[in-house]
């Protein structure tokens, strides 16, 4: 695969109390800060194996810097979302993306599944199609991609619920956009996600609790 794709990571600096506000609820917001980290570090060292152009993306409110810290030598680019719901935070940053290459896939900082190959076909399905989502097993996806245009269909979807995608899915249909979907994955938003992933990896680095 040429390197015409645009690879965009969604995330945040790695601050206490900012990052991963739902799990930190049931564990703590310094255990949540440790697995976040983790789970950056882990998706952009990922997405640098990929043969694109990897784009950083973090809330206006952030400082890059300290995502850049994380993956010092990666070469990145960091840019800033727009103002707005994910919905039109992801479109904002979509359409950007299209400025640097025919097809984009933005994915979020939280799905320790990804591997390079998973990344690369998913961004392949874009020369077959004008759109590609990945589903997560909790009605959500772990990520969107468009090739040549973005179509609207982020607008009125309930974010951060069990009908993200089904939503998706119905707006894709009005809109008539031609779209493929990839194997389901899984992210890490609530603890019985990060026991998933503890089964899975149980060498994983746990928090110091002092």
């Amino acid at each position: 695969m040429s390197a015409d794709l645009v690879l965009q990571v969604f995330a945040r600096a790695p601050k206490l109390g900012c990052v991963k506000t739902r799990l930190g609820r049931e564990i703590g917001a310094a255990a949540a800060l440790h697995w976040y980290r983790i789970l950056v570090h882990r998706t952009l060292v990922t997405a640098s194996a990929v043969p694109a152009q990897v784009q950083v993306w973090c809330p206006s409110e952030d400082d890059p810097f300290e995502l850049e810290q994380i993956v010092d030598g990666l070469g990145m680019s960091f840019y800033q979302q727009c103002a707005g719901d994910l919905g039109q935070r992801m479109q904002f940053a979509l359409r950007a993306g299209l400025e640097f290459g025919p097809r984009v896939l933005l994915i979020g900082a939280d799905c320790p599944v990804w591997t390079p190959g998973a990344l690369a076909a998913a961004g392949q399905v874009l020369s077959e199609t004008s759109m590609v989502l990945v589903p997560a097993d909790d009605g959500g996806y772990v990520g969107v991609g468009v090739s040549g245009s973005v179509p609207s269909v982020f607008e009125g979807v309930s974010w951060s619920t069990a009908s993200v995608t089904s939503q998706t899915r119905r707006l894709m249909e009005q809109a008539g956009v031609d779209w493929l979907e990839c194997p389901m994955l899984w992210d890490v938003d609530r603890p019985e996600d990060l026991e998933r992933w503890l089964q899975a990896e149980p060498n994983l680095p746990r928090p110091i609790v002092s």
